[in-house]
């Protein structure tokens, strides 16, 4: 079977499943650990936690509404099989949302705030880096990302934390503490990091070897 030229087989499946357990661990990471904290979020994520706070808009609308353009415009640059698992990405987003708000899924309310901002960052950056390996998006910045990459040969950690500094500005000028605003910088900096180790095994070759380098010059000056 096919869906616009793209063969659904067990490869297209598996990674389809890949990609929903990695939006459910990102979505999961905002509810337990950054709005109980009132930290900001990253990406398209982050903008709608903003809108939340200061408005009361429910994210998951936000994320839905935002992603259209993001679509159209991934449409006419991305390969088909990324686009079309971005669809059921981006859906995905807005479900859990809605299903850990169901369940209740309310969160930790951490007594150092950099705590939340460590692990935000590392189960976030977790599930988007599953969703990388996927070779799918959930669309926001993650899809933007894609986008930029594929065309302009951008380094998707810097694209990721590029964008994640604007939201942050943003949620800084309405309703971001300033050390909210440290603590959720450090949390988006993990979080692209963590993401291209997980999702991209070219990148850890490359860590991996600066590693060795470093301890071959460590032993050699001892």
């Amino acid at each position: 079977m096919t869906i616009i030229g793209v063969k659904i087989d067990r490869k297209f499946m598996r990674d389809l499943l890949l990609l929903l357990a990695g939006v459910g661990l990102y979505v999961l990471s905002v509810q337990l650990f950054v709005i109980p904290n009132r930290l900001a979020s990253n990406g398209i994520a982050g903008f709608s936690v903003l809108l939340d706070f200061v408005f009361g808009i429910n994210p998951a609308l936000t994320f839905f509404l935002v992603n259209i353009p993001l679509f159209v415009f991934g449409g006419r640059f991305l390969p088909k099989r990324i686009l079309l698992l971005s669809v059921p990405g981006a859906l995905a987003m807005s479900g859990w949302m809605l299903v850990y708000e169901a369940l209740g899924v309310t969160g930790f309310h951490l007594p150092h705030i950099i705590f939340a901002g460590l692990f935000d960052g590392l189960l976030s950056g977790i599930g988007a880096g599953l969703v990388i390996i996927s070779e799918g998006t959930f669309g926001g910045s993650i899809l933007l990302g894609r986008i930029l990459e594929e065309q302009w040969d951008f380094k998707i950690d810097k694209v990721l934390f590029m964008i994640d500094v604007v939201v942050l500005s943003l949620s800084l000028l309405t309703f971001l503490a300033l050390p909210n605003f440290a603590v959720t910088l450090l949390s988006c900096y993990i979080f692209s990091k963590v993401t291209m180790i997980v999702g991209r095994a070219e990148y850890r070759a490359l860590l991996v070897g600066r590693g060795k380098k470093i301890y071959r010059k460590v032993f050699a000056a001892s």
